[in-house]
């Protein structure tokens, strides 16, 4: 029971830092330890050995380790007991993965003077998340719709998802195709090698409690886990991962990371079907906090560009220019108010000789502060429209389709 000990608390300990790196930004964890152990992994730690790691392995060194290690640990101490169809899945379900952790890594989508036009027009903007005129105090760019400064990366990045540590770049535009082949690739590989330990250790089982001497000449086979209650089932198990500790090691560190890896594909097809990016899902989640705070206002576009048109072309691209469907522009202008009243206007009268306004012999005009009419408050969510949700499939094909 020793080494089932030792195996369970190493598999809880990794599966306990994959969490951490991959829901320790959420609200729910802020200033909390969980969020300190976050930017421990994200920042402190990537900053220290980042630049060994890019000698060594192109920065991709975890991943990497942790799946070679696995692997030399599983395949041959099963390599005798898998038949010839099961060793020829393991080839491409074992580069899979690499490939494209490689093309994830070396692809890029960060915003280079070079590409900054081609990344101003791939998207409009939505005048609620993304606003034209913006520029990044760093880069210097006027910054596209959807895009965002990655303080790792030390650029701009063409329609920003995250950061990933596990590739060591952020997930964005160009490389958005590759990094969900990743997850897909990563999922099928952890039930493979689930479903393929289980069975090998399955089997020791049923040879060990039921030798075939004892089921020779029966009509039905006997199965080793019959009558067992469930501390002897257990204890069978405990003592099979035992004996074959490599393989129940890798098998127990694959089921438990299936979990992880499911819901990060299952949120990336969420996100997909939402037209969200997780960036854009953090800034939905504020809007949705301030419209329950009741300080949110829209107005129509076509109305407020009467008084504020368009910018230079350089900043806010014009409307024939962009790469998305020609109807689907933003029709509400959405702004916050920190007292939470309507936005205000500036309108000047005519002072007439008694102070009285109205009159066409004054001595002059002033200025007064009115509610703008314009404006509406907003009270859902559902009055909020995102432009860049064109349905499922629409947003799958554009996700992985449209790159710079």
């Amino acid at each position: 029971m020793g080494i089932v000990r030792t195996i369970a608390i190493v598999v809880l300990s990794i599966s306990f830092v994959v969490f951490v790196a991959l829901f320790g930004r959420l609200p729910a964890f802020r200033r909390t330890p969980i969020a300190f152990l976050h930017r421990l992994l994200w920042v402190y730690i990537p900053n220290a050995f980042g630049a060994l790691d890019e000698r060594l392995t192109g920065r991709r060194v975890f991943f990497v380790a942790l799946q070679f290690i696995g692997e030399i640990l599983f395949i041959p101490a099963a390599w005798n007991r898998l038949s010839f169809l099961q060793l020829a899945v393991l080839p491409p379900l074992i580069v899979a993965p690499l490939w494209f952790l490689y093309l994830s890594n070396v692809t890029s989508s960060n915003i280079t003077p070079q590409n900054h036009r081609a990344a101003m027009v791939a998207y409009p903007y939505d005048f609620a998340l993304f606003h034209p005129g913006y520029f990044c105090s760093t880069c210097h760019f006027a910054k596209p719709a959807r895009s965002k400064h990655c303080s790792i990366c030390k650029a701009c990045v063409q329609k920003q998802d995250h950061h990933c540590i596990w590739i060591n770049n952020c997930v964005g535009r160009n490389n958005y195709i590759w990094f969900n082949a990743l997850l897909v690739s990563i999922a099928t590989l952890l039930f493979y090698g689930s479903w393929l330990g289980w069975g090998l250790l399955d089997q020791r089982l049923q040879d060990r409690l039921v030798p075939p001497a004892l089921t020779r000449g029966s009509l039905t086979s006997k199965r080793w886990s019959t009558r067992l209650d469930w501390g002897e089932y257990f204890h069978a198990w405990a003592w099979a991962i035992a004996v074959e500790w490599r393989i129940g090691a890798v098998m127990m560190l694959a089921m438990m990371c299936i979990p992880l890896s499911l819901g990060f594909l299952v949120y990336h097809l969420y996100l997909i079907w939402a037209g969200m990016t997780t960036n854009e899902s953090a800034k939905w989640s504020d809007w949705k906090e301030d419209i329950a705070d009741r300080v949110v206002f829209r107005a129509e576009m076509k109305t407020l560009r009467e008084t504020f048109p368009a910018l230079p072309e350089d900043v806010e691209p014009r409307e024939r220019d962009v790469r998305w469907p020609a109807g689907v522009r933003a029709k509400w202008w959405l702004v916050r108010t920190r007292d939470g009243e309507q936005p205000r206007m500036t309108v000047r009268s005519r002072r007439t000789e008694n102070g009285h306004a109205g009159s066409n012999h004054g001595k002059g005009t002033r200025e007064e502060e009115v509610p703008d009419e314009r404006w509406e408050r907003v009270t859902s969510i559902a009055q909020v429209e995102n432009i860049y949700d064109l349905g499922f499939w629409d947003n799958l094909v554009d996700g992985l389709s449209n790159r710079g």
